[in-house]
């Protein structure tokens, strides 16, 4: 165990040895809060700003962009995909294509119609698979919306540089980070990235959680592996305190005890005390507060929440606004994050929680593209998938089979009366539509006016001024942000509160807990740079009886503060 006053020390010596090689290809697999992006940082010095940046998770990009300040170009994967779209379009699409996420939803529409199946083309895409006539259908649909969506945006690229239409274009350095929740289509574009550019590759395979886009961690322990990379650790931690790196430590071990993460990329993880021993002496222990139950006429998770966000110092308040970090982050399922949403909205507190409502097809989708191009496949498309006429089949047949525009097979009646709705969202635009009209909207789309105007990104005249009135004024207000495991990536809070850990809910299987699952928990653990929580609650609603996650059993007892939450609790 290296002594806190050689940390420092030692620390520098990790990341000069990555900064400080010569090596081409270049892999690091270390843990949450390492020091990656000062790395990156030292990395692209010198590089006269012609680096580029790639992760997948929005809020990173963001965040790469503004912690690398010019050093790089900072892009989405998806992002970066698109604009090489917009400068090189081929095979069947235009500069003007539109980039339409929610794509894949129409498609399946259109094949059930052609040939009565449903195919998962989001599969075919991330696996490669290119031997069942999947991916040759969707493209050939996607030309004729002139559209590309996530998966088909990289496909499209990859395909134009395997054929030698084009070669990557050439950059002094390229970073990849979160490595770890790539999949096969995104590993083979990397691929081709690094045959002609200067590669760093970064990740964790111990916070693989992207299973849902057929991610694997098999990947970067492949480049972990491979002697054609040069591999580095970076192995102190300066976002946690000590017990929570300890507890990281310990969930790992009986995670391979237990028989998952069984190929994991050992390394070290240590807790950076130069900059957290205040911390760590501050906040000790891991609180695990076992509530009676949850439920709306007790709902003592959300009442205890409350109650410790009240002692929450001011320093520490400010500290996170400053940083720009929230102060709080509450995580776990999104049915217990709406009930503790609620609870704190009711008290005046501000809170950010975004329920993933924006996922799914929407009318209002296709008459967003109608407003920029009355002509458009794919907004009366979309229009037709929600207001059907009787001959819908035929008209999506002869696009099929003779490439004819929807809107040459629509009757007049029915392009009259959507139409209206266009110019009445046009006059929506230019704040110029009656209360009546406006009533109109509402019932024809089926959403409030607010939310109509968010979606079509319509901004008030006076928005700009009181956005930043508001950010002035909440600079010295508590910030709680709610999010699932997944969406908690690449966001650390201060204090962290971890809820719905019940065994049947989080692990699954608790005699069988997913990899997946595991690097959850493990995610979840790491975004706290203060102190941590852990909330089991015996009863939600009228459910059975619950026992608290296995994975609070995988922390040693002696690293946690037990805390009984009951009626008794609230009546000291």
């Amino acid at each position: 165990m290296i002594d806190i006053d050689d940390q420092e020390e030692d620390r520098k010596r990790y990341s000069d040895k990555i900064i400080n090689s010569p090596a081409k290809k270049k892999i690091i697999v270390a843990g949450a809060g390492t020091g990656k992006t000062f790395t990156f940082k030292e990395l692209l010095k010198g590089k006269n700003g012609n680096a580029l940046a790639l992760t997948f998770i929005n809020n990173l990009a963001d965040d790469l962009k503004e912690d690398l300040d010019g050093l790089a170009e900072s892009q989405t994967f998806h992002g970066y995909c698109k604009k090489l779209l917009h400068r090189a379009p081929f095979s069947g699409i235009n500069a003007n294509f539109h980039f339409f996420p929610k794509l894949p939803k129409i498609i399946e529409s259109d094949e059930q119609i052609l040939f009565g199946t449903k195919s998962n083309f989001d599969e075919a895409f991330q696996c490669l698979i290119e031997d069942d006539g999947r991916i040759d259908f969707y493209i050939d649909r996607a030309n004729f919306y002139n559209a590309v969506g996530f998966n088909d945006s990289v496909y499209r690229i990859l395909q134009y540089f395997k054929s030698g239409s084009g070669e990557p274009p050439p950059y002094e350095q390229v970073v990849i980070d979160e490595f770890q929740d790539f999949n096969r289509l995104e590993v083979a574009f990397i691929e081709e990235l690094e045959k002609v550019n200067p590669i760093l590759i970064v990740g964790d395979d111990d916070q693989a959680i992207y299973d849902k886009k057929n991610a694997t961690p098999d990947f970067i322990r492949a480049k972990a592996k491979n002697p054609e990379y040069e591999r580095f650790e970076l192995p102190y931690c300066s976002r946690c305190t000590k017990v929570i790196v300890d507890a990281v430590n310990d969930v790992i071990a009986h995670a391979k005890a237990n028989g998952n993460l069984a190929d994991r990329v050992d390394k070290m993880y240590v807790c950076y005390l130069p900059d957290k021993l205040q911390d760590s002496l501050n906040y000790p222990k891991i609180i695990h507060a076992r509530c009676s139950v949850q439920r709306k006429n007790a709902p003592y998770i959300s009442q205890y929440i409350e109650k410790e966000i009240q002692e929450i110092p001011k320093e520490e308040i400010d500290l996170a606004n400053e940083k720009r970090y929230p102060c709080v982050l509450i995580i776990g399922p999104s049915y217990y994050l709406s009930q503790i949403n609620e609870f704190l909205v009711d008290r005046n507190y501000k809170v950010d929680y975004k329920m993933k409502n924006k996922e799914n097809l929407h009318i209002l989708d296709g008459y967003k593209i109608l407003l920029k191009d009355r002509e458009s496949n794919l907004g009366w498309r979309i229009i037709l998938e929600f207001d059907n006429v009787k001959n819908m089949d035929d008209i999506i047949r002869t696009t099929n089979t003779y490439q004819v525009d929807i809107v040459e097979q629509l009757p007049e009646i029915y392009k009259e009366k959507h139409e209206k709705v266009i110019d009445l969202l046009n006059c929506l635009k230019g704040n110029t539509v009656s209360i009546e009209e406006q009533n109109e909207l509402k019932n024809i789309i089926g959403l409030d006016l607010n939310e109509i105007k968010a979606r079509l990104e319509i901004k008030e005249e006076n928005e700009n001024n009181t956005s930043l009135n508001t950010d002035l004024q909440d600079n010295t207000q508590l910030s709680i942000k709610l999010t699932t495991y997944h969406g908690s990536k690449g966001l650390s809070g201060g204090v962290v509160f971890i809820v719905g850990l019940n065994d049947g809910t989080f692990p699954r299987t608790p005699g069988s807990p997913s990899d997946y699952e595991v690097c959850q928990f493990i995610v979840a653990l790491t975004r706290a740079r203060k102190k941590c929580y852990l909330i089991s609650n015996k009863k939600f609603g009228g459910s059975r009886r619950l026992r608290h996650s296995t994975f609070i059993d995988w922390i040693d007892s002696s690293k946690l503060s037990i805390v009984e939450v009951n009626r008794e609790y609230f009546n000291k």
